[in-house]
């Protein structure tokens, strides 16, 4: 395989049409951290890069859009979103509600796999090899789907996807691992109970605590002031690190 295949190789079944390939390849990079915040999502860069048009390109931006990834204005194009405090706070606000509610539905509806998984989630955290906060954050999802609601998982998917990107680019996110893997056994512990009360009331005050880590202690990341440059984003990459951070394969979370 030459250097370009390799670029273009990434983990999707081949059946996923081309501009759902672009979309989850884009979606990794932001969540990952490799395309900060407020870096501007050149199509013509990432059509050339895909070797194909910018239609598809075009409606992989637009997806990543609507679950908040990506910001599209007219006459700037695409940049991958820059959080504030305020979209932060409002993220954790939802969050504290609906997976409060999500807590207390797994208590009821979860079954014996769901709770294997959320296990895994809380005991894996200290494995070699794997980043313990994508565990802590896989917890969540799974949490999610334990509480077998597909709404309120459509509706949470922005707000995890908002946090990933918060927790990538954090300098001291791993200051709260062990505290909120902790909190992640009380919820769970509600949940084996089945005790819906506990649950809800545990995870609430898990995200209350999130929240006033990251906002009252001012552990907000850092703007990213030369995210946006006036060229494609990759170029810019290239000039301000001397190694591109464009499309590459990424590693599997």
């Amino acid at each position: 395989m030459n250097d370009t295949e390799s670029e273009l190789s990434f983990d999707v079944p081949p059946l996923v049409s081309l501009s759902r390939q672009i979309e989850v390849h884009l979606e990794r990079l932001i969540l990952q951290g490799t395309l900060k915040s407020g870096q501007r999502l050149s199509e013509p860069d990432i059509a050339k890069r895909f070797r194909t048009s910018r239609s598809p390109v075009r409606e992989a931006l637009r997806r990543l859009e609507q679950v908040g990834l990506v910001v599209i204005e007219p006459r700037r194009g695409a940049s991958v979103k820059a959080p504030s405090e305020r979209d932060i706070a409002d993220m954790l606000a939802i969050r504290e509600a609906l997976e409060g509610m999500a807590a207390r539905l797994a208590a009821e509806r979860a079954d014996a796999a769901d709770i294997a998984r959320l296990q895994a989630c809380v005991e894996e955290v200290v494995a070699d090899g794997e980043d313990p906060g994508d565990l802590l954050v896989r917890f969540h999802e799974v949490l999610v789907d334990a509480a077998c609601n597909v709404p309120l998982r459509t509706m949470l998917r922005g707000s995890l996807n908002l946090f990933r990107m918060v927790r990538a680019t954090s300098a001291d996110h791993r200051a709260r691992l062990a505290l909120a893997a902790n909190e992640h056994f009380t919820i769970l512990d509600a949940i084996v109970a089945r005790d819906p009360d506990a649950a809800e009331k545990a995870a609430r005050q898990h995200i209350r605590t999130l929240r006033q880590h990251i906002l009252g202690a001012g552990t907000m990341p850092p703007a990213d002031d030369g995210a946006e440059g006036t060229g494609g984003a990759w170029s810019n990459g290239e000039r301000r690190t001397g190694r591109s951070s464009g499309i590459e394969a990424s590693p599997s979370e």
